[in-house]
Protein backbone atom coordinates (compact mmCIF):
# COMPACT_ATOMS: atom_id res chain seq x y z
CA UNK A 1 0.00 0.00 0.00
CA UNK A 2 1.59 3.67 -0.80
CA UNK A 3 1.00 6.67 1.55
CA UNK A 4 0.36 9.22 -1.12
CA UNK A 5 0.80 11.48 1.37
CA UNK A 6 4.06 10.77 2.69
CA UNK A 7 5.27 10.31 -0.85
CA UNK A 8 4.03 13.38 -1.79
CA UNK A 9 5.90 15.04 1.41
CA UNK A 10 9.27 13.15 0.80
CA UNK A 11 9.08 14.55 -3.31
CA UNK A 12 8.48 18.02 -1.97
CA UNK A 13 11.17 17.87 0.71
CA UNK A 14 13.69 16.36 -2.09
CA UNK A 15 12.25 19.18 -4.21
CA UNK A 16 13.19 21.80 -1.98
CA UNK A 17 16.55 20.59 -1.34
CA UNK A 18 17.99 20.13 -4.99
CA UNK A 19 16.29 23.56 -5.16
CA UNK A 20 18.74 24.40 -2.95
CA UNK A 21 21.53 23.28 -4.13
CA UNK A 22 20.98 24.49 -7.56
CA UNK A 23 20.46 28.12 -5.86
CA UNK A 24 24.25 27.36 -4.39
CA UNK A 25 25.85 26.19 -7.44
CA UNK A 26 24.32 29.49 -9.30
CA UNK A 27 25.44 31.81 -6.74
CA UNK A 28 29.09 29.99 -6.30
CA UNK A 29 29.30 30.14 -9.81
CA UNK A 30 29.39 34.25 -10.11
CA UNK A 31 32.35 33.87 -6.97
CA UNK A 32 33.75 30.50 -8.29
CA UNK A 33 32.78 29.52 -4.96
CA UNK A 34 33.31 26.13 -3.23
CA UNK A 35 29.93 24.57 -4.79
CA UNK A 36 30.76 25.76 -8.53
CA UNK A 37 33.32 22.58 -8.28
CA UNK A 38 30.22 20.58 -8.66
CA UNK A 39 30.53 18.68 -5.04
CA UNK A 40 27.60 18.70 -5.06
CA UNK A 41 26.39 16.61 -8.20
CA UNK A 42 26.50 13.04 -5.98
CA UNK A 43 23.92 14.20 -3.44
CA UNK A 44 21.87 15.39 -6.19
CA UNK A 45 21.91 11.99 -8.37
CA UNK A 46 21.21 10.38 -5.25
CA UNK A 47 18.28 12.74 -4.54
CA UNK A 48 17.12 12.39 -8.14
CA UNK A 49 17.10 8.22 -7.76
CA UNK A 50 15.11 8.35 -4.17
CA UNK A 51 12.47 10.86 -6.12
CA UNK A 52 12.20 8.41 -9.56
CA UNK A 53 11.89 5.69 -6.95
CA UNK A 54 9.24 7.03 -4.90
CA UNK A 55 7.36 8.33 -8.27
CA UNK A 56 7.22 4.72 -9.30
CA UNK A 57 6.15 3.77 -6.08
CA UNK A 58 3.17 5.97 -6.44
CA UNK A 59 2.02 5.39 -9.74
CA UNK A 60 2.07 1.58 -9.25
CA UNK A 61 -0.19 2.79 -6.31
CA UNK A 62 -2.71 4.68 -8.64
CA UNK A 63 -2.16 2.16 -11.11
CA UNK A 64 -3.53 -0.72 -8.49
CA UNK A 65 -6.39 1.67 -7.37
CA UNK A 66 -8.04 1.86 -10.84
Amino acid sequence: MVDEAQIQARLTQIHNRIQWLADAEARAAWVNGAAADGRFWPEKLKLLDEADALLDKLEAGILTKK
